[in-house]
């Protein structure tokens, strides 16, 4: 509840602060200060050596990949065409291609999980999102074939802040700059990396509350007021539906073994922040309505995250017992 509260907190502040000065102009800088803040961090934990325990888990890996990367993009694919809204169906399929997130690994612990397993199923996915961006790149050239052109109505002022993704870009900024600064900080500022581990959930949240509430302040944001009403309740049953089947994937394609609940938090929740970062790259290309499902991802997802962890902990209490 205070997560949810937190993120209604951060996009009301944000589109009221982008609709009385007219909003921000876009700065990859925010993009590097989500890897800084919300992947470095996790890197703490993670060591080379730590892939040594893959070859007795290949068979998680293989589940993690082929439900997410075959049969949830599947789903969202059919989904968003039955929209008929290429920004709802751009932004589901950005969704599905997107697994875990900055806060999987404290659900993953919070339950009980393999956290070597979950961590190494992290970086797995996040080492995709070169592939991913690349693939995206790509789906406005077969989309635009299967659905009516979007609505881009976009004012003079705003024209040119929406960027196609660069592949390369968000790679090295979420992954490679992360990476090597965790070497660096392990290796030279110890303290920190316990500071970090201390505060880990809280530095998550400021830095989500901080990003949420830059991405809703910018002037591609005001876009959102441009939505038709029909569009809204087309983009909350749409986001609603994928979450739904999403969820009963999770609860029927595990078990809950310790990796088996590692592989159930990666396919119940998506990296949202990440999405939303990536949202803003191509509202000029899907429209305004394509930001629709990812913040309404944020109360399902953030929601159903704490109810389904909450489960799994009352869960392991009663079998401990």
């Amino acid at each position: 509840m205070q997560q949810i509260i937190l993120i209604i907190s951060a996009i009301s502040l944000g589109l009221l602060f982008g609709n009385l000065t007219g909003g921000l102009t876009f700065s990859s800088v925010v993009c590097l200060f989500a890897g800084i803040f919300l992947v470095t961090p996790s890197l703490f934990k993670f060591h080379l050596t730590d892939f040594a325990i893959l070859k007795n888990n290949m068979p998680s890996v293989y589940k993690n990949l082929w439900i997410n990367y075959l049969l949830i993009t599947s789903i969202a694919l059919v989904i968003g065409y039955a929209t008929q809204n290429i920004g709802i169906a751009a932004a589901l399929f950005l969704l599905a291609l997107l697994p875990g997130g900055g806060m999987v690994m404290m659900w993953i612990k919070q339950s009980g999980a393999n956290i070597k397993l979950g961590f190494l199923i992290f970086m797995l996915n996040l080492a995709l999102l070169l592939p991913i961006t690349l693939i995206f790149g790509l789906y406005d050239n077969i989309a635009l074939s299967f659905f009516p052109a979007p609505d881009l109505t976009i004012p003079e002022h705003m024209q040119g802040v929406g960027k196609k993704i660069m592949p390369i870009a968000p790679f090295a900024v979420l992954v490679i700059i992360p990476f090597l600064l965790s070497r660096v900080i392990l290796k030279f500022f110890p303290k920190l990396v316990s500071f970090t581990g201390k505060h880990q959930q809280l530095i998550s949240k400021a830095t989500m509350f901080g990003i949420v509430l830059y991405l809703f302040s910018l002037s591609t944001a005001q876009l959102l007021f441009q939505v038709d009403i029909i569009d809204l309740i087309k983009a909350i049953i749409a986001t609603s539906i994928f979450y739904g089947i999403v969820f009963f994937i999770a609860e029927k394609l595990t078990d809950k073994t310790e990796n088996g609940k590692a592989v159930y938090w990666h396919i119940a929740t998506r990296y949202i922040t990440l999405a939303l970062i990536l949202a803003v790259f191509s509202v000029e290309t899907y429209g305004a309505t394509f930001i629709l499902p990812i913040m309404i991802a944020y109360f399902i997802q953030i929601g159903f995250a704490g109810f389904l962890s909450k489960r799994q902990i009352m869960a392991m209490k009663k079998n401990a017992n």
